[in-house]
């Protein structure tokens, strides 16, 4: 095979791959991928260029300055495509300096040799260095993320065309018997089809990588969107002014609890009235109120368990519901609440006010009952309620 043929296949190569990028530009906004999009093409018009330089007999030096150039175009843009994955660096002028170093090299280069392959020694060797340097900030960046098979591919592509590239110095420069080792014309023909392996492995790992980043973004937006339904889910559950759970959470309680194992739970359910909270309302205002309703839930916080579950109710009420807890011990814990209140309504309504209520207590012995149990302790607290009054009024005529 001429070696013409395999570097048209490799210029073919190498087109594809950038075009391949440009798609993969286009959906995905990466820094990375603009630095290796621009690299890629490049690459791809400096192999048309020396294409056209090998079939143009007279003054193909200009063409061989834009392929000098490609290459260093090449090999520049890949290593910031690669130190901005690791380190999030964008150019610096240090590049700009060395882009223009390239591009007088470059025009310079043809110009000190009538042999291309003298000239390709020269190449290879800083092609070598560029992949090289490539390959260095690949392993910066798997210490700073972590390893994966994109960075693990091409890590692998960049190290080998570091030595493809490093082997053609010693290649090229014994092609005619220096060194006493003379290396057969044949292999010369084979050499672009070598580096377009190479060069497609490392396309393949850069569009493995940017998939990964697109992969890591997806899983980051999901997690915040969990997040946030979380939060939306935890808000739709929770009463605003007291922060207790509300009906909907209760209901879900009940629903989650459908034909499981917790259906066999057991305990007692309180329900909590505030006696006077339309008189607070109509007297001292509804602010005053609001701090009332917030007093009722702080005292029955106090007296409840971390595992207890405080619901409200209604606009004056709250429900308890307290697990494998005995009725009794229920009922003891719901008798100091109005002295808590007494002692501490101050504190919360910074008014001088008075707070009372008046509670149910009925037990459980399965989620199946809780309605039954609800239903006992309203008629419970309603029972109380009038004892309370009754109590109220003997005292006020004896």
């Amino acid at each position: 095979m001429d070696s013409n043929v395999g570097l048209a296949i490799q210029c073919v190569g190498i087109l594809l791959v950038t075009l391949l990028s440009f798609f993969m530009r286009g959906s995905i906004n990466s820094g990375s991928s603009k630095y290796w999009t621009a690299a890629w093409t490049s690459l791809a018009i400096s192999l048309t260029s020396l294409f056209i330089g090998f079939h143009r007999g007279t003054h193909p030096q200009i063409l061989y300055s834009l392929y000098f150039f490609g290459e260093y175009s090449f090999g520049l843009l890949f290593i910031a495509g690669c130190r901005y994955h690791a380190t999030n660096a964008r150019l610096s002028r240090g590049f700009a300096y060395l882009a223009a170093i390239a591009f007088v090299f470059a025009a310079i280069l043809p110009y000190l040799s009538a042999d291309f392959n003298d000239l390709f020694v020269c190449q290879a060797s800083i092609m070598a260095v560029c992949f090289a340097v490539s390959f260095g900030y690949m392993r910066v960046a798997a210490r700073r993320t972590g390893s994966s098979p994109a960075l693990r591919v091409m890590s692998a592509a960049l190290l080998l065309l570091s030595v493809d590239f490093l082997h053609y110095v010693a290649v090229f420069s014994a092609r005619k018997g220096a060194w006493g080792v003379t290396v057969p014309s044949g292999y010369l023909k084979y050499t672009s089809i070598f580096d377009l392996i190479l060069e497609i492995l490392l396309g393949f790992g850069t569009v493995m990588l940017l998939m990964e980043s697109v992969r890591s973004e997806m899983e980051a937006a999901n997690q915040k969107l969990l997040e946030a339904r979380d939060r939306l889910e935890s808000m739709a559950q929770m009463d605003p002014l007291t922060e207790a759970l509300n009906r909907h959470a209760f209901h879900s309680l009940l629903n989650r609890n459908e034909g499981g194992h917790e259906s066999d739970a057991s305990g007692c359910v309180a329900l909590i009235d505030i006696d006077n909270l339309k008189v607070i309302n109509d007297t001292l205002g509804h602010a005053v109120g609001d701090k009332a309703i917030r007093a009722v839930s702080r005292a029955v916080r106090s007296l409840i368990r971390a595992d207890d579950m405080l619901f409200r109710w209604g606009g004056d009420e709250f429900l308890v519901m307290m697990f494998k807890l005995p009725g009794a011990e229920a009922e003891r814990r719901m008798l100091t609440l109005n002295e808590v209140l007494e002692k501490n309504v101050e504190d919360c309504t910074s008014a001088p006010v008075c707070v009372r209520v008046s509670y149910g207590v009925a037990g459980f012995n399965s989620m199946t009952q809780i309605g039954q149990a609800i239903e006992k302790a309203d008629k419970a607290m309603y029972g109380n309620r009038q004892l309370a009054r009754s109590l109220e009024r003997e005292l006020q005529f004896s």
